[in-house]
């Protein structure tokens, strides 16, 4: 099967999945006011870094090693003691915080799904690239967290229900993936192998780190502006983050889908190896481009009709932020085939600079621009690292000429800009909609490969159909 029909099936699920954890969040922020959401998101950016340190690229490693053929049950039996001794860790490490009490202890109940993470075998299918029954997982898993807050939250004193939601989340997702693991595995050794974790800790830890400073990249933004301006901003940043989070969690889920078949072609076939991503450059450039035309022109109606109208400071933060969405999106194809082939080393270079040159940033212009100043460094920090991840990749794995990828999908979306600037007072979700028309017709009629493709495919089966009628008739 090929590689990205195997993304596109994870890739849906996981799509469906995010927005319904997006739409959970939107109703929480309004149920919660502008100061607990802050809080809420707060702790929640404190907590993703326990959460890694929790896992410590474990999780990422053992999809590679899986991907390679490595037993299964013998990455188990590593990999989940050790991450339930990182659980324990990472959860004792939330007495640590400074804040308000309330912090504190929102911060604690969030971080107990650590524990329960630790048994989580989703790693398992994603590297034998079972991704039907890995996008399946994540729905279960997003409609337990929906259910639970729409259940739980109804005023802004329900914030200390929220963590329920997120332990439910987690504990669907442990469940489905354990069955299914067990089914085909038996049940896994809990035996804590030192030599084994001894002899993967350079690469795991490696990854860990650089997943680490590429979230600093992603949320430290977000501590920063909570210590110098308190929850209130935080919550006005946290709402312009929130389109721009989910449809990064879509990259993030392509990347992951794509991440084993990267590993094994390289391995396997250096031709292959290119071929896919060639290919891959032009899926995401595609879906890119429209993130920052869109997010740029279409940012205050979104943000009115999703927060209302208290949250009217997010505008110009997510006008800015959906640049660093598109940057994200398109340097996830060097970072990953830099881990995929073994260069963990190269993207942690990049991740440790970005992320230092993020919080330079922020901490110059925090004070003096508020939460915009924020979103500036962020953008920066990625057009930092996408050159410094090019420039690793052309010199370590291959050469690739990206002008020949990017210029359809940049001409396809100069012409969405105009339309929507044009098209000014039309309502916004039709102006959104036509918009999209108009870049796919212009990538159609400027010759994109993979929508000619498509429109390809789609007329075979259209003009088979009517022969598969009359073979069932005879």
């Amino acid at each position: 099967m090929s590689p990205f029909r195997n993304v596109l099936k994870l890739s849906a699920g996981d799509l469906v999945a995010k927005a319904v954890y997006f739409l959970s969040f939107v109703y929480m922020a309004q149920r919660l006011g502008v100061a607990n959401y802050g809080v809420l998101e707060f702790a929640l950016a404190i907590r993703t870094y326990l959460v890694l340190l929790a896992d410590a690229g474990l999780e990422l490693w053992a999809i590679r090693e899986a991907a390679k053929g490595l037993s299964i049950t013998s990455l188990a039996s590593r990999v989940i003691p050790a991450r339930l001794v990182l659980a324990v860790i990472a959860l004792s490490s939330t007495a640590l915080v400074a804040g308000n009490p309330q912090l504190r202890l929102v911060l604690f109940l969030l971080t107990l799904t650590v524990l329960i993470q630790a048994f989580n075998l989703k790693w398992a299918l994603m590297g034998q690239e079972r991704m039907s029954h890995v996008a399946i997982g994540l729905m279960l898993s997003q409609f337990a967290f929906a259910g639970c807050a729409a259940a739980l939250v109804h005023r802004p004193e329900d914030l200390l229900l929220i963590p329920a939601a997120f332990v439910a989340s987690e504990l669907v997702q442990t469940v489905y993936f354990g069955r299914l693991f067990v089914k085909v595995h038996g049940i896994p050794k809990l035996i804590l192998d030192w030599r084994g974790i001894r002899s993967m800790a350079q690469p795991v830890l490696t990854l860990g780190a650089s997943q680490c400073l590429g979230l600093m990249n992603y949320n430290v933004d977000s501590i920063l502006i909570g210590v110098m301006l308190g929850p209130v901003p935080v919550g006005l940043y946290a709402a312009a983050y929130k389109p721009i989070t989910a449809v990064l969690t879509v990259a993030v889920t392509y990347y992951q889908g794509l991440f084993p078949a990267l590993s094994r072609s390289y391995a396997e076939q250096a031709e292959n190896f290119r071929t896919i991503l060639l290919r891959s450059f032009r899926f995401t450039a595609i879906f890119a481009v429209p993130l920052g035309v869109g997010g740029t022109l279409l940012a205050a109606p979104m943000i009115r009709f999703l927060f209302g109208d208290n949250y009217a400071e997010s505008v110009p933060v997510l006008q800015l932020l959906s640049w660093s969405a598109v940057l994200v999106t398109l340097r996830g194809n060097f970072r990953h085939t830099l881990n995929a082939v073994g260069r963990q080393r190269l993207d942690l270079i990049c991740a440790a600079t970005a992320g230092a040159v993020n919080v330079g940033l922020n901490l110059l212009l925090i004070p003096r621009y508020g939460i915009q100043g924020a979103a500036c460094a962020t953008v920066f920090s990625e057009i930092w690292w996408f050159v410094l991840a090019r420039y690793f990749f052309s010199r370590h794995v291959m050469k690739l000429q990206l002008l020949p990828v990017l210029w359809r999908p940049l001409l396809a979306g100069a012409g969405m800009a105009i339309w929507l600037v044009l098209a000014g007072d039309m309502q916004w979700i039709l102006r959104a909609a036509v918009a999209m028309a108009v870049y796919v017709l212009i990538l159609i009629l400027s010759g994109e490969p993979e929508i000619l493709e498509k429109l390809k495919s789609a007329r075979q089966v259209y003009l088979h159909q009517p022969y598969k009628a009359l073979g069932s008739a005879k």
